[in-house]
């Protein structure tokens, strides 16, 4: 359950053609003016669909916005976005005449469906401003976008919609897609049928008593999130419900008003293990009410699921969003700068020894996206969080998968426990006490929760001693037969059963080490399937893991 905008594997890359990129701090860039930013996650790639304020300085008549399209911007990095351009505008539909408003995008049924707020150009109501809501499809976020049904999916026609018809958020529940819109204190929300091009029911009112304008709905740990603009000039808000029907408790303010700005226009996304809260400013040179700019600031939860309120800042850390490579690391806690050890079954950060065979870790990938598992070198303990809060990390000898996650390309990785409740590893009290143990703990983004993986060279696996003595058997079957004896795959179980005790290390095809240890099994259920060799001494059997 969930929003439609998840994170997935890349296939999508930073382009160089078209507008030129930009290396991004706050705001976000500043060669254009840009507001009403919705955030859309797709293929481990960050695209941007923003607003484009094209008001003059701040002065005379120019107290109004001017708005005629619409930038995507994307990123891999949250540092470096490329600007597609003005890739969809207001005379993309034929039945609209002005006003470029905030709109949202989301994938389904392997299309891009972008709902952005016009003027219409014949429907007004007496009292209104004539917005209508628009849909436009394309096959990528750069477009070509066209008009995907010719006409308006909401005017002042619609049962029950508004006299302000703006400010569209699309969200899926699991069971239904959602339209949120609204403004001038009143909002609504709709049911979409299954091709995001027709409502599915009439418009029926959110019932949130402080809101004003820009709706946004989210999902985390068993509650959902609806966050919008209160009052005017506006505060960013949100309430909470344990259904999406409700009942809301009201929360608060979690963004202040802006300084020269008088609106509030967030979007709330998970990208890569961060959470984020984007909204725009008037932060750029010349910037005003009717000049504002696009930022991005973390977003974080206390341990109750509450919001933390916005820290605005200069900007946030770059991060790497690819896979961690297989092999054995050394892991440091960016605070101390001391290694984690297993210390008779915990985890526990110690002075750094390059000699300590407990303070080497060997990494392997698991089947899974972005989950791994980590096998300490000497005592062949896995790194096994536990995803109760305040409960220490230990080491089994069972493997145990866990998500890891780039937190910053400087200051190293997020060793998740529970990655949709953003549970984590984490130094008990920022100590930096050797012996201090791991213990897990809610995401809040300081240093003692990053951790460092260096690589390390492992030790050299040493042959068994009598190993010359042994006479392999002959070889049949999904096995190979070496001086270790025959080495036998046992689909049921996962495990690879050698016929005596060996000294070993698991290495796929490309002769990377994925595992080590000592004994006659080896557990392979997280490993992908495919061809393995396994190593002792000079000795390669090879086995098929299915």
């Amino acid at each position: 359950m969930g929003p439609l905008n998840c994170a997935c594997r890349a296939f999508f890359a930073i382009v160089t053609f078209g507008a030129v990129s930009a290396l991004a701090a706050n705001p976000l860039t500043t060669a254009f003016y840009s507001a009403d930013a919705a955030a859309l996650v797709h293929n481990d790639s960050l695209f941007i669909f923003a607003g484009h304020d094209e008001q003059g300085p701040q002065g005379g008549n120019n107290n109004a916005f001017i708005m005629n399209d619409w930038h995507v911007l994307v990123t891999d990095d949250m540092e470096n976005y490329h600007d597609y351009g003005a890739v969809l505008s207001v005379k993309t539909f034929k039945w609209a005449n002005a006003s470029a408003f905030a709109g949202h995008c989301e994938y389904r049924n392997g299309k891009f469906y972008w709902y952005v707020a016009v003027h219409h150009g014949t429907i007004k109501e007496n009292g209104s401003e004539g917005f209508a809501i628009g849909v436009a499809v394309a096959d990528h976020p750069s477009g070509p976008w066209k008009d995907a049904i010719g006409q308006a999916l909401v005017t002042d026609n619609t049962p029950n919609d508004v006299k302000l018809n703006i400010d569209p958020a699309i969200f899926y529940d699991g069971d239904d897609i959602w339209m949120y819109w609204g403004s001038w204190n009143a909002g609504r929300r709709v049911k979409l049928k299954e091709n995001m091009i027709e409502l599915a029911g009439t418009p029926e009112d959110i019932k949130i008593k402080d809101f004003f304008e820009a709706p946004w709905m989210h999902y985390f740990r068993g509650n959902y999130y609806f966050s919008y603009a209160s009052g005017y000039p506006s505060t960013t808000n949100y309430s909470m419900a344990p259904s999406i029907n409700g009942p809301w408790t009201q929360k608060g303010v979690i963004n202040d008003k802006m300084e020269n700005s008088e609106t509030n226009h967030q979007a709330i996304f998970k990208y890569l293990g961060h959470w984020y809260f984007m909204y725009h400013g008037a932060n750029s040179p010349g910037g005003w009410t009717y000049r504002r700019s696009v930022n991005i600031d973390y977003l974080y939860y206390d341990r109750d699921g509450n919001i933390q309120k916005i820290k605005r800042t200069g900007g946030v850390d770059p991060v790497n969003n690819a896979l961690v490579e297989a092999g054995g690391y050394r892991m440091v806690v960016s605070h101390s700068n001391l290694a984690l050890e297993d210390s008779d079954g915990f985890v526990v950060q110690q002075t750094s020894d390059e000699k300590n065979e407990a303070q080497l870790w060997v990494l392997a990938r698991s089947e899974k996206a972005r989950h791994y598992t980590l096998q300490n070198f000497k005592t062949k303990k896995y790194y096994c969080p536990s995803t109760t809060l305040l409960d220490t990390v230990k080491t089994a000898g069972k493997a145990c998968e866990i998500r890891i996650e780039n937190a910053s390309i400087t200051k190293g990785y997020y060793l998740f426990a529970d990655y949709d409740s953003d549970y984590l590893a984490d130094v008990l009290d920022i100590s930096k006490d050797v012996g201090m143990p791991l213990i897990t703990w809610v995401r809040t983004g300081t240093d003692n929760q990053k951790i460092k993986l260096v690589k390390a060279e492992l030790p050299a696996v040493e042959p068994p001693q009598d190993s010359s003595n042994v006479e392999p058997p002959p070889d049949s079957g999904n096995g190979s037969t070496t001086g270790l004896g025959k080495a036998i795959y046992d689909d049921a179980t996962g495990v690879v059963r050698l016929t005596q005790n060996a000294k070993w290390a698991l290495l796929d095809v490309n002769g990377v080490v994925v595992r080590r240890g000592y004994g006659n099994e080896i557990g392979v259920m997280a490993v992908r399937a495919g061809v393995y060799f396994i190593r002792s001494g000079n000795v390669n059997s090879k086995v098929v893991v299915k």
